[in-house]
């Protein structure tokens, strides 16, 4: 008689190596999870910054206030009114929206606007 079937040792084998592979793999699914929403949450901050600096330079106000060590907050809802930020955007680590948030942005010797983003 010939028997094809795999034996309860032939499974319980199987099953060992697939949960060894599992158990490896499983710290860089999530290694490569955090990374693309660190990812996000960069591009986030880098399109807010961009806004800011424009809204900064159209704003007459603002252009002239310019000097070396002179800080800026720009409040995220006034970007929104502006129409240079969608209203719907969120903040991609809290899930919350950015309405209430706000940017710094700190004037440097070089006339750079550094930019930090302050999540309320």
């Amino acid at each position: 008689m010939n028997n094809r079937a795999f034996t309860l040792i032939e499974l319980t084998a199987i099953i060992v190596v697939l949960a060894a592979i599992f158990l490896v793999s499983f710290p860089s699914l999530i290694n490569m999870s955090n990374a693309e929403e660190e990812k996000k949450f960069d591009n986030m901050v880098d399109d807010l910054c961009t806004a800011g600096r424009q809204y900064i330079m159209n704003n007459k106000s603002f252009k002239e206030s310019i000097t070396v060590d002179n800080v800026i907050n720009i409040e995220i809802k006034d970007l929104i009114s502006y129409g240079i930020v969608d209203k719907s955007m969120v903040n991609s680590k809290t899930g919350n929206s950015v309405k209430d948030d706000s940017l710094k942005f700190t004037v440097l010797s070089d006339n750079y606007l550094d930019c930090k983003y302050i999540d309320n």
